[in-house]
């Protein structure tokens, strides 16, 4: 199967520190969507996504889609207008069980979408996906029993609210195993969808997303390269993170900004 990045967001506003971690600001989102517009990316839907890695179309070597997870309000308020300005498609991927409810990041609540505002996100060119599992991870020693139970919930209630069909599926990270993904397919699922790196060649049973959680611009366009796309779901990985390589790109990209002033 043949890859474009899949970006991977998710709480998107100006929430306290510790709620942070795999967050960014309103302003540095803004700023990534304009220079995508401005540099001649070609933002696409999931379809066409998967069409591309199964060769079944072939789109710009600028192509990439855009995923939001989580369910957040600040979807809504701080994602849903930027992309509506730029004409980009994204899927956004929700709990239902929480959705009109709130959820908690460290400990801190976070406020959810309701329902009516999922309902103005999917009237305008957005795909609704499954958070699954909570939004919980499946990296290891999962209870498939628990995960089945949990999904057919989930999708009896998007079935009550939302009036087509939910394609896709996705997991915080980790690959569901055979008789899982077996069960997801007899859900509806066409693909689930993951955090990279999935150590693991590309496939619809769990494909893993570049996770885009850095102010730094300079990270961004490391995360968007072609380079990056390649390496991603390499078991590489383990060991660049064992020595502290990623961390020591962020250093030096710091190091570089300092020295520009910014």
């Amino acid at each position: 199967m043949k890859e474009i990045p899949i970006l991977l967001y998710k709480n998107i506003g100006n929430y306290p520190e510790n709620m942070m971690e795999d967050g960014m600001l309103p302003e540095t989102f803004e700023k990534q969507m304009k220079y995508l517009s401005e540099n001649g990316y070609t933002i696409v839907t999931l379809s066409q996504a998967l069409d591309h890695m199964n060769r079944k179309i072939k789109l710009s070597s600028k192509a990439m889609a855009i995923t939001v997870d989580g369910g957040y309000q600040d979807a809504f308020v701080n994602v849903f207008p930027v992309l509506k300005r730029y004409a980009f498609p994204a899927a956004f991927f929700i709990p239902p069980e929480y959705i009109g409810k709130q959820r908690t990041i460290n400990g801190e609540p976070i406020e959810c979408l309701n329902w009516d505002e999922v309902s103005k996100i999917k009237q305008s060119n957005m795909e609704i996906g499954l958070l699954a599992y909570h939004g919980r991870n499946i990296k290891t020693d999962y209870d498939e029993n628990a995960i089945k139970e949990n999904v057919a919930t989930e999708m009896k209630i998007m079935g009550q609210e939302i009036n087509s069909q939910i394609k896709y599926c996705a997991f915080k990270e980790g690959i569901p195993q055979q008789s899982l993904w077996h069960f997801l397919k007899s859900m509806g699922f066409h693909a689930v969808f993951t955090q990279c790196p999935t150590n693991r060649r590309v496939s619809v049973d769990g494909i893993g997303r570049i996770q885009i959680d850095d102010d730094d611009h300079n990270i961004f366009l490391t995360k968007i390269s072609k380079t990056y796309l390649f390496f991603k779901d390499k078991r590489a990985w383990k060991y660049l993170r064992k020595y502290k390589i990623d961390r020591l790109a962020h250093w030096i990209s710091e190091a570089w900004n300092r020295v520009k002033g910014e």
